[in-house]
């Protein structure tokens, strides 16, 4: 293997990243080494900046990526050498430096892996990975759905999703209908299309009246997922659950902001397919995933917004955290 170069993160107060070169990969017994082509930005890693965790700094920051496969743990039997891969990298958890996707070599569990067929650019495999546990970790560990399946059976329910065009909604409301449910969405109305080709009913999230509305279609028993999390966002769905009844799944990490007396609210951890509940990880990564994109029944979407080089890492932070709908900003490492 090559030497690695790594955009790191050299203080918990810094608002830049330093190219220099990176950690040299050893995989553990259950790990893969993927060369990365594509690492995808998330919210996480501006809110780093803003607040930072209790980190090793220096530290390497992102969670998605998309790449080949150059070395396998001992144990690595699901994967060969040079194989198209998408993956979430769990650095967050294990707080080791290689386990982060700005780098040109980056390792994470198997576990979190799954292939990429030929005809799905490695740029769009990229938007999944931390999306794609986040909305498997609400529906399948909080929520305890059924696992997805090629060919779902009906519940004769519905959720709501709230954000649907972000990439955890995007994620959110595949697996939903792959699980069986109907699924409600809430878009801007340039996102109609977009929300709907992918399977939700999309209501307007701008018109005053929207809350209204998706009460007069939900019923007692149905499920809200709030993908966005905001106070406001978090105010209008804990609305909807105080007459629905359940929970309100959310992503932030107070879930409480903004609700009314009585409504609970959960925070949905995107590290639990790989940490809480291994069952959920190997439904959704090992068995479904893979499938499901070979036979277009899953689609890597939003769409990549791709800026070039590990330099613009900092650039894709700030317009992410500036605000994007229906895309994600991608970083092209060593492209393919």
């Amino acid at each position: 293997m090559t030497s690695n170069k790594a955009a790191w993160q050299t203080a918990p107060d810094s608002k830049s990243f330093s190219i220099a070169p990176g950690p040299t990969p050893n995989p553990s017994e259950n790990e893969v080494v993927i060369k990365v082509a594509y690492a995808a930005v998330n919210p996480v890693d501006w809110k780093l900046q803003e607040t930072p965790f209790d980190l090793p700094y220096p530290y390497i920051f992102g969670t998605d990526v998309a790449g080949t496969i150059v070395q396998l743990g001992n144990n690595v039997t699901r994967f060969h050498l040079g194989q198209r891969v998408l993956a979430h990298c769990d650095g967050l958890l294990t707080q080791k430096k290689t386990n982060n996707a700005f780098q040109e070599y980056a390792t994470t569990r198997e576990i979190l892996v799954s292939p990429v067929p030929d005809n799905i650019p490695l740029s769009n495999a990229a938007v999944l990975p931390l999306a794609y546990s986040t909305a498997s970790a609400a529906l399948f560990h909080y929520l305890g759905l059924p696992y997805p399946a090629i060919q779902p059976i009906s519940l004769g329910k519905r959720i709501l999703i709230w954000g649907g065009s972000s990439a955890v909604g995007s994620s959110a409301i595949q697996l939903a209908r792959a699980a069986g449910l109907e699924v409600l969405v809430t878009a801007g109305l340039r996102n109609f299309e977009y929300v709907e080709s992918i399977g939700g009913r999309a209501f307007d999230y701008a018109d005053s009246g929207v809350v209204g509305r998706l009460l007069g279609v939900l019923e007692e028993g149905d499920l809200v997922f709030d993908a966005i999390s905001t106070p406001e966002t978090q105010s209008a769905c804990g609305e909807i659950v105080g007459r629905i009844g359940g929970v309100l799944l959310t992503t932030s990490p107070v879930p409480s902001v903004g609700l009314p007396d009585g409504v609970k609210g959960v925070f949905v951890n995107g590290l639990a397919p790989g940490l809480i509940n291994l069952d959920v990880g190997d439904a959704v990564w090992r068995k479904y995933l893979p499938e499901a994109l070979a036979t277009g029944l899953f689609v890597a979407k939003p769409d990549p917004f791709v800026l070039k080089g590990l330099e613009s890492v900092q650039e894709g932070v700030d317009l992410l955290k500036k605000g994007v709908s229906a895309r994600k900003i991608v970083i092209e490492v060593d492209g393919e």
